[in-house]
């Protein structure tokens, strides 16, 4: 029976997958009104419910998704393939409780994939059944990133039960010259701390940290950390000092720095067996984000969680994930799960914010931007912040006085304020106060010399201004050797050559800069331009009309049609 069931089952879910590719395309259809359409003939089976959640899915809304599959389940709960589909939404959406309801069921009906096999020995970790988890270890997938961290799984609770043996065992196995070495020598430095070897514990951060291509500035944290705990607190300063010059926003690097000054013991990084696994499944994620595999990095992050709830660090870049994602309500709950005793607190709520504005409430975001202005009077995160809201909301000569409230406040000037001078620049020039936004471009070349995007702004506004050729020639020239494959800066060099009047090399110029930048109207209305000028006139119609389907901004419109119609004039020398 079991075998006609489940031959049944996939039948259904072939059937429903087919009726899925209809519903998705019919907008117009609200949730309820699926679920009611589609199973009101048959309340036992979940035709509705199932396609539901697939249309959920789709839109990434995780939330709903999952209940409406366990809705689905409540209707056919040994439905092998909808329990497997139910699972692993269940785990995007953080539900491991659930997802550990269905992966025992799947285990009864024999029906287990890798993934319910994972959770059950979660499970089993969780409820501090080592035994029976280390047996089942070796069942867990053989390939992908689980195979990798495996041997880690066994470590930590080898170091658990107290058999420090067989866990340097394990760590004396990697070979070297393994890519995934900087997860192995950070994980390698969390064990032996956690066994009370602080001098291999040491060993191993820094040798994690010699890996470079992967840093993970949790890593950093930890050696920091076993360098305190070992009294060397000048040695862990200059760690966080190095690393904080090219991090400086990271809150957690900027709490140890004070805390190392002012000489508090640390607390333990890993307390318990728990918190490892939380480390593991945390740094997974942050490597996989390197390559911005959200998908795989979100489950990844819900299995820290499960093992550390209060894990502000997870459900940060958990929130970022999502939030990218446009599933503001599963960002916004992340945040909001994030303690105002942690580093983070502050810097999410600032997020928080944000995330209104994403929600197309911007005057609610900006009442909680004030509001948090309020409470943390003249604090330049909050006021960058709120001139960014009125910058991206076209509201300039308000963003322009909250970025004079931010220059009057600063005490001492360090190159990282070029990016403070650049904006106010461009929100000047944006309200037509050309001379002070000249001087503040320079400023910011004063601070951050060579800084291509500045060189490009400050170049263009001249060229386009018809003065200064020469040096802005100089400038774009130099802003294309240091971003050689940057359309806009390309395109820029390509318009200089023209008002030039080196028509044949903007030519070359600006056709590289269309390659490179796809997207943007106007390098293609550049190139028309310079085409029409060296009697190339097919393709400069060619461009003009690629440029009026790229959506140019409203006020060109009509000239770039004048073009196609009559041609250009040069009008300048």
């Amino acid at each position: 029976m079991d075998k006609i069931k489940n031959n049944l089952s996939a039948v259904m879910l072939a059937l429903m997958s087919l009726l899925a590719i209809v519903v998705i395309g019919m907008t117009f259809i609200i949730r309820p009104a699926l679920t009611q359409n589609l199973s009101a003939d048959n309340p036992e089976m979940p035709f509705g419910e199932y396609l539901a959640g697939r249309h959920a899915l789709l839109n990434k809304d995780y939330r709903a998704a999952a209940d409406f599959y366990l809705d689905a389940l409540s209707l056919d709960p040994e439905n092998v393939s909808l329990n497997q589909s139910a699972l692993s939404v269940l785990i995007t959406d953080g539900r491991l409780n659930d997802a550990a309801l269905i992966s025992n069921r799947l285990k009864e009906i024999e029906a287990e994939t890798s993934t319910s096999k994972l959770i059950l020995f979660f499970e089993e970790v969780k409820t501090d059944e080592f035994d029976e988890a280390l047996g089942r270890i070796d069942g867990l997938s053989d390939t992908g990133i689980i195979n990798l961290i495996r041997p880690f799984f066994k470590a930590w609770i080898f170091a658990e039960q107290g058999k420090n043996s067989e866990v340097e065992e394990i760590i004396g196995g990697f070979q070297e010259n393994n890519t995934f070495n900087f997860f192995n020598y950070y994980q390698s430095g969390l064990l032996f701390e956690y066994m009370g070897d602080t001098e291999k514990a040491e060993e191993y951060y820094s040798k994690s940290l010699d890996e470079k291509g992967l840093l993970n500035l949790r890593a950093v944290e930890a050696y920091g950390h076993i360098l305190r705990k070992q009294n060397k607190n000048d040695q862990a300063i200059a760690v966080y000092n190095e690393y904080l010059e090219t991090s400086p926003e990271n809150e957690h690097l900027k709490v140890a720095l004070n805390e190392a000054i002012e000489g508090k013991k640390p607390v333990e990084f890993v307390a318990t067996i728990d918190d490892a696994y939380a480390e593991i499944f945390y740094s997974i994620s942050t490597i996989l984000m390197q390559d911005n595999v959200k998908r795989v990095a979100t489950n990844f992050l819900q299995y820290a969680i499960y093992f550390k709830y209060e894990f502000p660090l997870a459900r940060f870049l958990q929130a970022q994930i999502f939030e990218s994602d446009e599933y503001y309500e599963g960002a916004a709950f992340q945040l909001d799960k994030i303690p105002n005793d942690s580093p983070l607190y502050f810097q999410s709520k600032i997020q928080r914010a944000w995330l209104l504005d994403d929600m197309d409430q911007p005057e609610e975001a900006l009442i909680a931007l004030k509001k948090l202005d309020d409470e943390y009077p003249d604090n330049r995160m909050i006021l960058n912040s709120i001139a960014e809201f009125y910058r991206m909301h076209e509201r300039y000569s308000e963003a322009i006085l909250t970025y004079d409230e931010i220059v009057e406040n600063l005490t001492d000037q360090t190159a990282k304020d070029w990016l403070l001078y650049y904006t106010r620049a461009i929100v000047l020039d944006q309200e037509k106060r050309w001379p002070e936004a000249e001087t503040d471009f320079k400023k910011a070349l004063e601070l951050r010399p060579e800084q291509p995007m500045v060189l490009n702004y400050l170049a263009y506004s001249w060229v386009d201004r018809g003065v200064n050729y020469d040096e802005a020639k100089k400038m774009l020239e130099r802003a294309v050797e240091l971003r050689p494959n940057d359309g806009y800066i390309v395109d820029s060099l390509g318009w200089a050559l023209f008002k030039m009047g080196n028509d044949e090399a903007a030519a070359l110029v600006l056709e590289r800069a269309a390659q490179l930048q796809t997207s943007d109207w106007a390098i293609n209305d550049h190139l028309g331009d310079v085409y029409w000028t060296v009697g190339r006139k097919n393709e400069a119609r060619f461009q003009w009309r690629h440029a009026l389907s790229l959506s140019p901004d409203e006020d060109k419109i009509l000239n770039i049609k004048t073009k196609i119609k009559n041609g250009y004039i040069k009008t300048f020398d």
